[in-house]
């Protein structure tokens, strides 16, 4: 088992009472075991956000190749615009 170290603390009567309605046989067992929770959390929040950045990241490059079809579309759109009004202007040009 690990050393134990004495300090006195002092806490608000909110934090007291939180403490106190943690699983545990004892305060000091109610507060270790929320500090070792929030200690553990924080490792697997961060591994989260790391699976998250990763997500973006692949979906940014997902939507970046999206966006790039949309703009070839979009410019293959204007040169088929651009071709019938000439159509529609030689139409109109020779009866």
């Amino acid at each position: 088992m690990e050393k134990m170290i004495h300090k006195s603390v002092r806490l608000p009567a909110d934090l007291v009472e939180y403490i106190n309605s943690q699983p545990g046989s004892d305060f000091t067992n109610k507060l270790v075991h929320l500090l070792t929770d929030c200690k553990n959390g924080d490792l697997e929040r961060k591994l989260m956000l790391q699976r998250y950045d990763e997500q973006i990241s692949e979906r940014r490059k997902r939507l970046d190749g999206l966006v790039q079809c949309i703009n070839k579309v979009t410019l293959i759109s204007h040169h088929v615009e651009a071709l019938v009004n000439e159509v529609d202007a030689a139409e109109q040009e020779c009866p």
